[in-house]
C-alpha cells in the first residue's frame, strides 16, 4: 500500500513538475444544519471537474457533523456573479444531499434538502471562522486549521497551515489528530522542522493526509523532495498509542 500510495503521488508531482502558488482558495465555516452544529470548508477550484457533466463545477469541500465527525466530500459550483452557491454531499460517488446557500464573508444562510427524500429540508447557516488564499506571494497568515476528508474508525485529522510572506506557498506546520467520539486532541504532530514542502502538494487541500493502512493506522502527508518523491509516512506505534514519523527527513 505504501509503494502504491508512493508511485501514485511520483506521477502527479512529476505531471506537474513544481507545484506553483495559487493550489488553494479555501473557506472554513462553523455552523448548524438545522439543529445539528457542523465544520463545513470548501475550496474553489476552477478546471478541476474533467467529466462533462461537471463542466459547470468550480468547488471542491468537506464537512462533517459535529456529533459524528466522519468527514463527507462536497463538489458543487458558485456563480460568481450572485454569489449562490451549490455543494452536493457525495457518499460513494452518489449524491445524497444538497447545500443551497448565498455565499459571503460576512455568514451564509440557505437550505440543506436530502436526495433520498425530497420533502426533507433544513436551514443551513455558516459563519466563516477562517481562509486561506495563497494566490500570490505577499499574503501571509498563520495558524489555519482545515479539515481533511480521509479519517480512521476512531480518529480524524486537521491540518494546520501557515504562509509566510515572500513565499509561494502554504505549508503545513502541524497535523492534529482528534478522537471522533468527543472531539478532543488525541495528539499533535508538530511539521515545522521537516525538511520538504509539506502538506501543499495535492491539488485539493483535503486530500493531502491519506490513510495508506487503515489496520496499521498509517497515515501519508503530501512532501515534496524533489526528485524523490514520496509521502511523509506516518507509523502507529500500538504499544505507545502513538503517531511517529522517521527523524531522517527533518532539519
Amino acid at each position: 500500500m505504501i509503494k502504491f500510495f508512493s508511485i501514485a503521488l511520483l506521477l502527479m508531482c512529476l505531471t506537474v513538475t513544481k507545484v506553483s502558488a495559487g493550489w488553494y482558495q479555501c473557506f472554513n465555516f462553523k455552523g448548524n444544519i438545522g439543529a445539528y452544529p457542523i465544520t463545513l470548508s470548501m475550496q474553489i477550484r476552477e478546471g478541476y471537474f474533467g467529466e462533462k457533466n461537471k463542466r459547470s463545477y468550480n468547488l471542491i469541500g468537506v464537512y462533517k457533523y459535529d456529533k459524528f465527525n466522519t468527514p463527507i466530500r462536497l463538489e458543487g459550483r458558485l456563480d460568481t456573479v450572485s454569489n449562490k452557491a451549490v455543494l452536493y454531499e457525495t457518499v460513494n460517488n452518489v449524491q445524497t444531499a444538497v447545500f443551497e446557500f448565498k455565499f459571503t464573508e460576512r455568514g451564509c444562510t440557505g437550505v440543506w434538502r436530502s436526495s433520498k427524500m425530497a420533502r426533507q429540508s433544513l436551514p443551513l447557516a455558516l459563519n466563516l471562522v477562517s481562509k486561506i488564499a495563497d494566490v500570490n506571494k505577499g499574503t501571509s497568515f498563520s495558524n489555519t486549521d482545515v479539515l481533511q476528508f480521509e479519517s480512521l474508525p476512531e480518529l480524524y485529522f486537521v491540518a494546520n497551515y501557515s504562509k509566510t510572506k515572500g513565499r509561494d506557498q502554504v505549508e503545513m506546520n502541524q497535523l492534529k489528530i482528534i478522537r471522533k467520539k468527543d472531539n478532543s486532541l488525541y495528539q499533535t504532530l508538530s511539521l515545522e522542522n521537516v525538511e520538504a514542502q509539506t502538506g501543499n502538494v495535492m491539488t485539493i487541500i483535503y486530500d493531502n493526509v491519506t490513510v495508506i493502512d487503515k489496520k496499521r493506522k498509517t497515515l501519508g502527508i503530501s512532501a515534496n523532495m524533489g526528485k524523490d518523491i514520496n509521502p511523509l509516512t506516518i507509523f502507529y506505534n500500538s504499544k505507545s498509542g502513538r503517531f511517529y514519523f522517521d527523524k531522517s527527513g527533518v532539519k
